[in-house]
């Protein structure tokens, strides 16, 4: 399991846990959104996977600007991290696909 998979299920597993905090709003967003997260990062073994935590990224980033949330730096920050370790997934997975070791 790649780094970046551990790093993923923990902001899933973050966003999971803060969806429980009201002052943060949007807490059913970061309930589903946290715990399907958590899920992709921790079994992450394929390159489309790793896409769609990386789609899970695009969402909990717009939501934190649509929703016009009082706190929208957890969406924004965590959204942001997610995109970012989603392309690293889907291309590392692919570049192990193209070289026969995967």
């Amino acid at each position: 399991m790649l780094w970046s998979n551990w790093i993923s299920f923990a902001i899933g597993a973050w966003l999971f846990v803060t969806g429980w905090i009201p002052a943060l709003q949007g807490e059913w967003n970061m309930i589903i959104f946290g715990a399907a997260a958590a899920l992709f990062g921790f079994l992450a073994y394929k390159s489309w996977q790793g896409i769609v935590n990386g789609l899970l990224g695009v969402w909990i980033f717009l939501s934190g600007i649509w929703f016009g949330l009082n706190y929208p730096q957890n969406f924004l920050l965590v959204g942001i991290a997610m995109v970012i370790l989603g392309i690293w997934g889907a291309t590392y997975h692919t570049h192990d696909v193209a070289h026969g070791t995967a």
